[in-house]
């Protein structure tokens, strides 16, 4: 069935769910309140000048479109614009969208969603449309911490979106608060022509580097790497946890003392494999040089030219970089959702049917979020054509919360990242309910193919061997020419173990099956007594 469907957001979100719904032969407008698409990675979005992303091209990448005329490397947001403007040229999207426009409100009217819109501040236009893809993402408004004097403050404050050049920085004293991906750059730059610049944090934060050292390879990174291979996550977590240990172990006796310092960081905070992972180890090489200090306890006040920390120590400053993330809100809609891991799927929300999506809304702890907004689009593409169904509310709601369960205790660490999803039990599970879920030969029938999906990375074009708009050759020849991370003395005996965790599984579930036979038998023997 053809639908006309609104999509909120041209960012790489908005850009998937347009090609995914005109794939199904939908009829879609999106609407992009900037002048440019892109998201953040827009001429209007938040991506400074010097961004380089923290996950290789071929992540950033949609499943059927993967660059493998460049080599693999990290894009810059101009790189990954570029890319962009080559993937809706060739999926004719631009007539689909509508620059400059802001959506006001969105209300579901009957079995009809009605959208409200304003263009370059003209009048307010009504729309009306049988399916609506949220793709707002989930930078929109700055999240400043509420901070004991920091309205006493007579310097400047800045939040990571405003930042651009650090010349805006020359010669002042700093405080940085936080540490992600854009603060890694944002501190690391600032450092370099400030009088003094500190790093406040609360806690040890968990540090990887964009490329795995102490291989033959250079050029495995770390999404690249055994990490992000389907086989890791089919193991308990202990395995899992056991092979990066013996990373950190290893990077500990280092020469290079940059490299040891983020290890100390990483190892004190708890493992990698329970909390959100900063991908981008910058700001270490300024660290042992002395240009930024770091402390951990936090701040107790802020005063007109100072800031307090909880441990006492007092510091004068001229200026404080915010980088602390941003609130996920939907101004256009009357809804709230305070955890995206309420949603089914961390994309339907239970007050509203098939016809509303979040999309974008999932952040991979390894991998791209390109890979994960394109599965939610053609999930949702499938189900705008009745393809697909929905489980009953209640399958959601049982569903949703195991899966929130699930993610809150394996990033427990982390629990204020509540967008957090385990990219391959995610992206495999989306699959399945598309029917693009690869169908893994046996390893006597294509050992190659075999060990390319369980110990190879875990690239979307996995998604595309099979199931609805498959593009087996295409997909196959990219797998099959990438190379394999892990050695191959150690692949194989990592494959038994799997296939030994595989064989307790069927046994313990074999236990529980007759356990339950025989109650029945019980039950049933009492009955005739």
């Amino acid at each position: 069935m053809k639908r006309k469907v609104a999509v909120i957001g041209a960012g790489l979100s908005g850009i998937a769910a347009v090609k995914e719904l005109k794939e199904e032969g939908h009829e879609v407008t999106c609407f992009e309140k900037n002048s440019s698409f892109g998201g953040v990675f827009s001429l209007d979005g938040f991506s400074y000048e010097s961004l380089n992303l923290t996950v290789t091209n071929y992540f950033m990448a949609f499943s059927d479109y993967v660059p493998t005329e460049e080599r693999i490397k990290f894009w810059t947001a101009k790189n990954y614009r570029d890319y962009l403007n080559r993937y809706m040229a060739k999926n004719d999207i631009f007539p689909c969208i509508q620059l400059n426009t802001v959506v006001l409100s969105i209300e579901q009217k009957g079995e009809q969603w009605v959208v409200k819109t304003q263009k370059d501040g003209a009048g307010v236009e009504r729309h009306t449309f049988d399916a609506v893809a949220v793709c707002s993402g989930m930078f929109q408004e700055p999240k400043i911490p509420d901070v004991d004097g920091l309205d006493s403050f007579e310097g400047s404050v800045f939040h990571s979106k405003d930042y651009v050049f650090k010349e805006a920085f020359e010669g002042k004293k700093v405080l940085c608060v936080g540490l992600g991906e854009s603060s890694s750059d944002i501190t690391s730059e600032i450092s370099t022509v400030s009088d003094k610049c500190i790093l406040s944090l609360r806690r040890y934060p968990a540090v990887a580097p964009r490329v795995i050292p102490f291989q033959k390879d250079p050029f495995f990174t770390i999404d690249t790497s055994v990490f992000t291979s389907r086989v890791i996550h089919h193991l308990p977590h202990k395995e899992h946890r056991n092979l990066v240990d013996k990373f950190l172990s290893k990077s500990l006796v280092s020469r290079n003392p940059a490299m040891v310092r983020r290890t100390e960081w990483t190892k004190a905070s708890g493992s990698p494999v329970h909390q959100v992972i900063t991908k981008n180890e910058r700001l270490f090489t300024h660290i042992v040089d002395g240009e930024v200090e770091a402390n951990f306890s936090g701040i107790e006040q802020i005063t007109k030219d100072s800031v307090i920390f909880k441990d006492g120590i007092s510091e004068k400053i001229d200026a404080i970089m915010f980088c602390t993330g941003f609130k996920t809100t939907f101004p256009f809609m009357d809804v709230k959702i305070q955890n995206t891991r309420d949603l089914y799927k961390q994309m339907f929300h239970r007050d509203f049917d098939k016809t509303l999506a979040f999309i974008g809304f999932a952040r991979p702890h390894q991998g791209g979020i390109p890979s994960l907004s394109e599965m939610q689009s053609r999930y949702f593409a499938l189900l705008c054509s009745d393809k697909r169904e929905l489980p009953s509310q209640s399958e959601r709601d049982r569903q949703a919360k195991k899966d929130r369960m699930s993610w809150e205790d394996e990033y427990h660490l982390t629990p204020h990242v509540s967008s957090l999803v385990n990219y391959n039990t995610y992206i495999d599970s989306l699959a399945d309910l598309v029917g693009c879920k690869p169908e893994i030969p046996s390893f006597f029938k294509d050992r190659k193919m075999y060990l390319k999906m369980w110990f190879g990375t875990q690239f979307s074009a996995q998604y595309r061997l099979n199931g609805p708009h498959a593009k087996p050759e295409a997909a196959r020849k990219f797998l099959e020419s990438f190379p394999i991370a892990y050695p191959k003395k150690r692949m194989y005996g990592l494959l038994l173990k799997k296939v030994m965790y595989d064989l307790k599984g069927r046994l313990l579930k074999a236990r529980a099956v007759n356990s339950e036979l025989a109650r029945m038998q019980g039950q049933v023997a009492n009955y005739d007594l």
